[in-house]
């Protein structure tokens, strides 16, 4: 394959650079996110879906990275005017979320649509977060 020098180039730029838009996994991710924390600190490995009703299935989810944020690089258009959120621990690490976060009837947990509100974030209450082995000695 031939290639001109000046397209050589130019494909090497885009390689580098990268070339697509917002990548949900980038720290670089400027679209919409959900900061989910416990205890003041991030939480990591948790899958927070979004849903229109109390009862409705899922419209969108994402999971939390080590630094605590859920990236969510699809939403349905038009958004509700407010979503029900739901939580699920997917980590291995060692603890569990309270069975209350599970379902959107009992987490208590709303957001505002991300597309107005691209940055928001869930501080889960003391006892939100249990260890899964208890310490014996």
């Amino acid at each position: 394959m031939n290639l001109p020098l000046s397209s050589l180039g130019i494909l090497v730029c885009l390689a580098i650079a990268g070339c697509g838009g917002d990548d949900p996994a980038s720290p670089d991710f400027t679209g919409p996110r959900v900061t989910i924390t416990y205890d003041s600190a991030p939480l990591a490995d948790v899958q927070i879906r979004l849903h229109a009703t109390q009862s409705g299935s899922s419209l969108a989810y994402a999971v939390s990275a080590a630094d605590g944020i859920a990236r969510f690089p699809q939403l349905p258009v038009p958004e509700p005017t407010e979503y029900f959120v739901s939580l699920e621990s997917i980590g291995d690490g060692g603890w569990i979320l309270d069975q209350k976060f599970t379902t959107t009837s009992t987490s208590g947990i709303r957001l505002k649509p991300l597309v107005d509100n691209a940055s928001q974030q869930i501080a889960l209450p003391r006892g939100a977060v249990r260890p899964l082995y208890r310490v014996t000695r």
